[in-house]
């Protein structure tokens, strides 16, 4: 394909994952580095953790679910997604981002996280300024080659934690056990989350969306959909695994429009020309930063 297409091949992608520093782990799943050359790049997000990105190179816009379209700042603040979103970005392009636990997202920020879900603002609102001088250091110094990203996963982490709040033990039991229940299984039981929490069902649920961004049945609809999209897309998967993920859903309408809500593409579309990219993050070696941090 041309460059002028918005596909982009394999070899003109560059993603890199870090584990972060043990003082942030509980807080941050990973730091990542993404760099592509293609001068347009068009593809889907898949609905996933909150992140904080910052922008080293290129410039774009991100619409989300509900047709609100953002143009990325010098390093912004995504909450958690509860739907695709479509990116458009005029390359080369680089960035390098963390992805937060539901205990990060409101450790860091000091805010609910069903009131930033599907929605992107300047980590300014939040940081202040000093993390925005942090993002023009960084493109400064990459364009020079100044800077590594070890040494931004180190200046981040810096800046970060006198950030952390502290979040109450039970509050930090009941993220556990969400964490727990939605890995537990491709389609987990909604009402198994609410027997194995000690609470009235309004206060469980409420107390999930603060951390989560969603109800757990929004969770576990988003959770189907992404393992199942991430089976479809595993060149390894067998016949069984795929009948599998068949099986989760009432009937392959409802798998379709699941997965599409969630991924931003059809079954029978993750393996087209144009979701390189978003094939990338849902690959299975990607996936478990997609997980809801065990605490």
């Amino acid at each position: 394909m041309s460059t002028a297409s918005g596909y982009v091949t394999p070899s003109q992608i560059e993603v890199a994952q870090f584990v972060p520093p043990p003082e942030l782990a509980p807080f941050v799943t990973q730091f990542y580095h993404f760099r592509c050359n293609q001068r347009r790049v068009r593809d889907a997000q898949p609905a996933a953790l909150g992140h904080i990105v910052f922008y080293l190179q290129g410039k774009g816009t991100l619409r989300f679910d509900d047709g609100q379209t953002y143009w990325n700042d010098p390093v912004s603040l995504f909450g958690p997604g509860m739907a695709h979103a479509e990116f458009d970005i005029e390359g080369p392009f680089e960035d390098f981002g963390l992805a937060m636990s539901p205990l990060g997202f409101v450790a860091l920020t000091g805010k609910p996280a069903h009131s930033f879900a599907d929605r992107m603002v300047g980590a300014d609102e939040l940081f202040g300024d000093g993390i925005t001088q942090m993002a023009f250091r960084f493109r400064v110094a990459r364009k020079a080659g100044s800077i590594s990203v070890r040494e931004m996963v180190e200046q981040t982490t810096a800046f970060l934690l006198p950030f952390i709040r502290k979040v109450p033990a039970d509050h930090i039991e009941l993220i556990q056990t969400v964490s727990q229940w939605i890995s537990s299984e491709f389609d987990p039981d909604v009402e198994a989350v609410f027997a194995k929490i000690d609470r009235s069902r309004s206060t469980a649920t409420r107390l999930i969306r603060h951390y989560f961004g969603a109800s757990p049945k929004q969770l576990m609809r988003k959770y189907r959909a992404l393992r199942a999209a991430t089976v479809l897309v595993d060149p390894d998967a067998t016949p069984e695994m795929r009948a599998r993920v068949e099986s989760l859903f009432y009937d392959q309408p409802h798998m379709i429009r699941e997965i599409r809500h969630f991924t931003g593409r059809t079954p029978g579309a993750l393996d087209s020309d144009d979701t390189r990219i978003l094939r990338v993050w849902l690959s299975k070696d990607n996936f478990r930063q997609l997980e809801a941090y065990p605490g």
